[in-house]
């Protein structure tokens, strides 16, 4: 099967709901995130395409202010311009002047406003050093999050069956989760499901990285991991609907889960679920 790349200036609506929950000893944390986006191509050359990606609504359910400015740093992302390579590889993120600006120009000020001092003084710090740093910027979209779903060799001869190794590069800290793919593709579908790929997977490193974090040092560092991803695609080459699900954990003293889903929405359904989380959003506002 060869995936064609979707028409340009074909404006997608999707509905992006993330969850996430970590464990560690006693202390949970959580969240819900739902996003109302859309992603377009808006240039193709025989070198690379151009895709346009724009939040239009967005509400942060956490357990924690760091979820909450997560949230805010989607907002300053709102509207983004990504290069890919032709197989949809991300290569470059453009426009990063206009990025600069919003956050000069009133997004940081108002940050300050909205959160107490000790909290906010180090985000803007980090945030601000990490506008000035684009390689690491770049590589901020490449992890395992949301944005898998459109940064992938997607654009390209798939055969019934492949396998890949994906490295999640600082998964734990500074160590990298190294994932053995296995994919099955059918005319419209894609399915996968990874495993731990043993020999890449520095153990020594996790075991200190979990005991820095636990404070524990009699712990069995047997890493448990489930990871699956499903895609539908239209006929055109654009995502229909897709799901990414990553679960690793050791006992009952770690563990973090992550899911993402996309939903494909026609401008009708756009506009409705747009009041939707329009009012989700005046509800689950911070409350100060």
């Amino acid at each position: 099967m060869k995936r064609a790349i979707p028409s340009k200036h074909v404006k997608e609506y999707y509905l992006i709901t993330s969850a996430n929950k970590t464990i560690i000893g006693q202390k949970k944390l959580e969240f819900v995130q739902d996003k109302l986006i859309s992603f377009t191509l808006v240039d193709q050359q025989a070198t690379h395409l151009i895709f346009e990606y724009k939040l239009y609504e967005q509400v942060m359910q956490g357990s924690s202010l760091l979820h909450y400015y997560s949230g805010d740093m989607d907002e300053l992302q709102s509207t983004l311009l990504f290069k890919t390579d032709l197989q949809g590889n991300l290569t470059d993120l453009l426009q990063l002047n206009d990025l600069k600006l919003k956050w000069q120009t009133g997004f940081e000020k108002n940050l300050k406003k909205k959160y107490p001092k000790e909290f906010i003084t180090p985000l803007l710090e980090e945030t601000a050093k990490l506008l000035e740093d684009k390689p690491r910027l770049l590589e901020s979209f490449k992890g395992y999050s949301a944005w898998r779903f459109f940064f992938q060799h997607w654009f390209r001869e798939f055969n019934a069956a492949e396998t890949e190794l994906l490295n999640l590069q600082h998964y734990f800290g500074n160590t990298d989760l190294p994932l053995l793919l296995q994919r099955k593709v059918t005319d419209h579908a894609i399915e996968t499901t990874g495993t731990l790929h043993v020999a890449a997977f520095d153990r020594n490193a996790f075991s200190r990285t979990l005991k820095d974090l636990t404070h524990k040092y009699n712990i069995d560092a047997t890493l448990d991991l489930t990871q699956e991803e499903q895609y539908q695609f239209t006929r055109n080459g654009s995502l229909e609907n897709a799901e990414l699900y990553l679960s690793t954990g050791v006992g009952t003293w770690y563990n973090v889960t992550s899911a993402h889903q996309l939903k494909r929405l026609s401008k009708q359904e756009f506009q409705e679920q747009r009041i939707v989380l329009e009012n989700l959003k005046k509800e689950h506002a911070l409350p100060f």
